[in-house]
């Protein structure tokens, strides 16, 4: 059987509350039907659906990718005598490429909801990825992400240190953009 040219890394089902909206079994037959061999559900700061994923693609054929996005809290920029207004997280898109890899990714999503106001999605900063990336492969997280932000800002030099940072992370070069 020929295969579909692309595969979908950043799938967000009805597990991401408000933002996705497709259940895993009609996920799975989409890609059945599209050809496609794998398909990544990273949902917004959660792995509430990965088993039923994981189980659902593999019984159909399909190599389920696990994943989360991860929101990232922005260091504060202080300004004497100002009052910082809250900022949204930058995305980080993180994907299991193996078994210590999905052991990693739940120490960081627990870690993320145990730090974070309750009710709210895994937010983390950026430093606790650090000693936690093995066996797990990251996405910038596009426009919504640390670099695609600063390079929207206009910050080119700083994207490119982020970069540098966020490779600083992997043990054998598995950040990846």
């Amino acid at each position: 059987m020929t295969h579909a040219d692309f595969v979908h890394l950043r799938v967000h089902s009805a597990y991401s509350l408000s933002e996705g909206a497709i259940k895993i079994k009609d996920l799975i037959k989409l890609c059945r039907k599209e050809r496609m061999p794998a398909v990544a559900v990273t949902d917004t700061g959660n792995l509430f659906g990965a088993l039923e994923f994981a189980t659902a693609a593999a019984d159909e054929g399909i190599q389920p990718i696990v994943g989360v996005q991860l929101g990232i809290k922005r260091a504060a920029a202080v300004t004497p005598g100002r009052v910082v207004a809250r900022t949204e997280p930058d995305q980080l898109v993180l994907l299991a490429q193996s078994e210590l890899g999905y052991a990693n990714l739940i120490k960081l999503v627990s870690q993320g909801c145990l730090e974070n106001e309750e009710g709210h999605p895994a937010i983390l900063p950026l430093d606790a990825l650090a000693g936690q990336t093995e066996g797990l492969i990251a996405l910038t997280g596009g426009p919504a992400g640390p670099v695609g932000r600063l390079l929207l800002e206009g910050q080119r030099p700083a994207a490119e240190a982020m970069l540098a940072e966020l490779a600083d992370f992997s043990p054998a070069g598995s950040m990846s953009s």
